[in-house]
């Protein structure tokens, strides 16, 4: 056989099954760009069964609390409208810690990503930028882009009536207010606090304790020990875990409870709640009607806070908490009229009243009446 015959066929064939091999490996290539670039601009939970809502805390979702009780309500709205839910904890409240969370939750195909941490407020805008197509929700964010919004619970009305509460419940004339450091978010719950119960017990001295942090055990056990021998013999917090009503209970010391009940703690009078559900079921209703943008809040008149009573009260005590929560559902501003610091500075008119974007971004002070222990 002469092989010389056959080779040009066998080398047309070559060709062709070369040129074949080339085709099937450009098309892969550009399938693979294909999917990049869909990944880029439409978020990878489009390659994903149903959509993925990541959640990201300070704590772990089982720490009764704050981080509990966000958990709850993100998993239940999940639960409603058949979405993933992708859970990052112990995310410390750095930049750097935060940022990696997002990474690693945006790679896994979040398309709605969850804030709920004041900490991450100034990061959001980072994010939305690195993240076009990622729907970012932030307790109280402040950004320029706001591609989807931020949310705020406005638990200050509620720490008004546990103001009014506390200011008619004390029997020394001595209230106390655990809080982790200075912040227009937890100034305004000491000042709200504060003017409740001047409102009705005008000798009434209010007591802050800084404990440095969200979650500070040690310290919050101090600061329950260090207020109790100052003679509060009421107090109330902000803090995420349920380290001072364990405490109060073993100093003896009645308290109001911050976004948790403890019924069967006997020295739990009332209970500052968040419908934290309702919340997040609201932001996804906007989300996917393409109607959220920009600063989103709630409170008494939405019925998405109250101020569970958990002891007796009397008589007068229920007319005039009913009487201050009829006013604020009614349009009552708490932070208006005369308002000065405890440093003398008049802070509000007779006839004027404080806008939410100056409570949001510039309450780095304390009303009069307050005074900061132990720092």
């Amino acid at each position: 056989m002469d092989l010389r015959k056959i080779s040009p066929a066998r080398s047309a064939d070559e060709v062709l099954s070369r040129r074949f091999y080339i085709l099937n490996v450009f098309v892969a290539v550009l399938l693979m760009f294909a999917i990049l670039i869909s990944i880029s601009f439409f978020g990878a939970e489009a390659w994903h069964g149903r959509r993925q809502i990541a959640l990201i805390l300070s704590g772990e979702r089982s720490q009764v609390g704050w981080n509990s009780s966000q958990y709850l309500a993100v998993k239940g709205v999940c639960d409603q409208l058949d979405c993933d839910l992708i859970v990052k904890e112990n995310t410390l409240p750095t930049y750097s810690e935060c940022k990696a969370a997002v990474d690693d939750v945006a790679a896994r195909g979040a398309s709605i990503i969850l804030l709920p941490n004041g900490c991450h407020r100034y990061d959001v805008e980072k994010f939305e930028k690195d993240y076009p197509r990622v729907a970012f929700f932030s307790i109280e964010s402040i950004s320029a882009l706001w591609s989807t919004g931020s949310y705020s619970i406005l638990a200050h009305e509620v720490s008004y009536l546990s103001g009014i509460l506390a200011g008619l419940h004390t029997k020394t004339n001595k209230i106390g207010f655990i809080a982790p450091f200075v912040d227009s978010e937890v100034n305004q719950g000491i000042n709200a606090f504060a003017i409740g119960a001047q409102r009705v017990n005008p000798n009434v001295e209010v007591l802050v304790s800084w404990t440095g942090g969200w979650d500070k055990p040690t310290i919050e056990e101090q600061a329950v020990q260090n207020l109790k021998a100052e003679h509060v013999d009421v107090l109330t917090y902000h803090q995420n875990s349920d380290t001072i009503p364990k405490a109060a209970e073993r100093t003896g010391v009645d308290f109001i409870a911050y976004n948790a009940v403890y019924p069967s703690n006997a020295h739990c009078i009332a209970a500052l709640t968040i419908d934290w559900k309702a919340m997040y079921r609201d932001l996804m209703t906007f989300y996917h009607s393409n109607n959220i943008k920009g600063a989103h809040s709630a409170g008494l008149s939405s019925q998405m806070t109250d101020l569970k009573i958990l002891s007796d009260i009397t008589r007068r005590e229920r007319v005039l908490l009913d009487t201050a929560i009829w006013e604020i559902e009614n349009g009552r501003s708490i932070f208006s009229g005369e308002i000065f610091d405890r440093n003398g500075v008049r802070r509000c008119a007779a006839n004027e009243s404080i806008s939410f974007q100056s409570l949001q971004k510039n309450m780095n002070w304390l009303v009069k009446g307050v005074r900061v222990i132990g720092n």
